[in-house]
C-alpha cells in the first residue's frame, strides 16, 4: 500500500491522443514549455506529429489556438483533481492537506502542460483569457474557504496572501528539485505547502 498524503492522490488521467487535433495539442505543449510560445513554430509543431504545416490548420486555424487548447486542458484537470480531492474530506485541514497534496501531486505529473500554461496563459486575448482567470479564481477561493475554516483568526485578504505563498512553494521548490517526480519529494513540497498555510502536516 502506499503510504503519505501525496502517494493517494487520484490524478485524472490526461486524455490519450485518439484524434488528430488530440496528437497535435500532446506534441506542441513540450515545444512550448522547451522553447516557449512565441519561439515554436507551426512548422515544428507539424514536424512532430508527421504531418505539413498546411495541414495543422484542418485541426487548428491558428498556433494561439493550440495554446488555448493547451491551457482549457490544464484548467480542466486542475478542476477534476480539485474535486477528487475533496471528496470524503471530513473538515477543513483535512480539505487544505488534500488540496496541497493534489496540487503538488498535478503539478509534478504535468509540468510541462502547467508550465506553458501558467507562462502563457496572460498573452492570451481578453476574451480567450476570461474563462482561465475565472477557472483560476474559483480553485483560489476553495482554498481560502477552507484555509479561513481551518484558520478563523486569519482575514480574506491574510488567507489570500498565503494561499498564493503556498502556490510559489510548489514552483520555487519543484524547479530546485528539477520537477524529479518521485513519492519523496511530493511529500517534502506537500509538507512545505502545508506549512506555508501555517497549518501542521498530519
Amino acid at each position: 500500500a502506499r503510504e503519505g498524503a501525496a502517494h493517494a492522490v487520484d490524478l485524472p488521467a490526461r486524455p490519450a491522443p485518439r484524434t488528430r487535433r488530440a496528437e497535435i495539442l500532446a506534441a506542441a505543449v513540450p515545444l512550448f514549455a522547451r522553447h516557449g510560445f512565441a519561439k515554436v513554430t507551426n512548422g515544428q509543431i507539424a514536424e512532430a506529429v508527421g504531418l505539413v504545416p498546411s495541414a495543422l490548420y484542418r485541426h487548428y486555424p491558428t498556433k494561439m489556438d493550440v495554446l488555448v487548447a493547451a491551457c482549457l486542458q490544464a484548467a480542466e484537470l486542475l478542476t477534476q483533481a480539485v474535486g477528487r480531492s475533496l471528496d470524503g474530506a471530513t473538515g477543513p485541514r483535512e480539505a487544505l492537506n488534500a488540496l496541497a497534496a493534489t496540487y503538488v501531486a498535478y503539478s509534478f505529473e504535468y509540468t510541462e502542460l502547467t508550465s506553458v500554461a501558467e507562462a502563457e496563459v496572460a498573452g492570451l486575448p481578453d476574451g480567450l483569457r476570461q474563462p482561465l482567470v475565472l477557472a483560476q479564481r474559483e480553485h483560489i477561493a476553495v482554498w481560502e474557504e477552507q484555509l479561513l475554516l481551518a484558520r478563523p483568526e486569519l482575514n480574506p485578504r491574510q488567507a489570500r496572501v498565503l494561499v498564493h505563498a503556498g502556490f510559489g512553494v510548489v514552483v520555487e521548490a519543484g524547479r530546485r528539485l528539477h520537477w524529479r517526480d518521485t513519492p519523496a519529494h511530493r511529500d517534502e513540497v506537500t509538507a512545505l505547502v502545508v506549512g506555508a498555510l501555517g497549518l501542521t502536516a498530519p
